[in-house]
């Protein structure tokens, strides 16, 4: 038997997909706005899924006006809507914490008051060479030049190998707002899911993740070869980190 409250989700790809599979093993009745062949509705047969855009105003008050809690599967959402809705529903996480995550340059600042440790940057405020030059000289290189918004899955990064190739990334990217990072050598990728309640905050074991363009294709879980103190600085890391917001 399904249980009474009903989650509504913003987004039904992979992420969703999943999050259904394991509401269907809980018994909880989720409805999905996003296209009609979205991931997670191939695996829902029910018919109260919204079609539409998890971007739209008005989607977004329908998908609310069905359900008792909201909940997103991609930060790529109308927070405005959100913000609207919440005395309606139950929104989670916050779309205070999503319009942060949103702007990943934005998500930086916020993260630094709180002391997480982060790969240096610099915000680029006119887009132009000479700045970019300017940051290059200060930063070193190779550095990333990265957008801060709708940037996911190796979209919206790119590698400045050295001044020669400053023109090339500011046409791979465009006109979007950007910022530069700091090149962060590492041996290993580790990640840590971190789950907040209105009690704490609680966090999976440690992984290993193998990227390849920068897009995640491979977990390992557990990951290897990562020493005891390693492994607990990566879980107080993502609790702090998620503990901010």
């Amino acid at each position: 038997m399904l249980t009474s409250r009903n989650v509504g989700v913003l987004g039904g790809g992979q992420l969703g997909r999943m999050l259904m599979e394991a509401a269907n093993r809980l018994n909880i009745q989720m409805t999905i706005l996003d296209v009609d062949n979205a991931p997670a509705k191939q695996i829902s047969a029910h018919h109260g899924h919204i079609t539409g855009s998890f971007a739209d105003r008005t989607s977004v008050r329908r998908l609310a006006d069905s359900c008792d809690v909201i909940t997103a599967e991609i930060e790529h959402v109308d927070t405005y809507a959100l913000e609207e809705v919440e005395g309606q529903v139950e929104v989670q996480p916050s779309w205070q914490s999503i319009r942060i995550i949103q702007d990943k340059f934005a998500q930086k600042e916020h993260l630094s008051r709180y002391a997480i440790p982060m790969a240096e940057y610099r915000e680029l405020k006119s887009n132009t060479v000479e700045e970019l030059e300017a940051i290059g000289e200060e930063l070193g290189y190779p550095l990333m030049l990265k957008s801060k918004t709708l940037a996911y899955d190796g979209r919206g990064n790119y590698t400045v190998n050295s001044k020669a190739s400053i023109p090339a990334a500011f046409d791979a990217l465009k006109d979007r707002p950007l910022y530069a990072e700091k090149w962060a050598s590492f041996k290993m990728e580790l990640a840590v899911m971190v789950v907040k309640t209105k009690d704490g905050v609680l966090s999976y074991p440690t992984v290993e993740t193998v990227q390849e363009d920068s897009i995640c294709k491979l977990v390992y879980a557990p990951s290897r070869g990562v020493s005891e103190t390693i492994d607990k600085k990566a879980q107080k890391l993502a609790r702090n980190a998620v503990a901010a917001l």
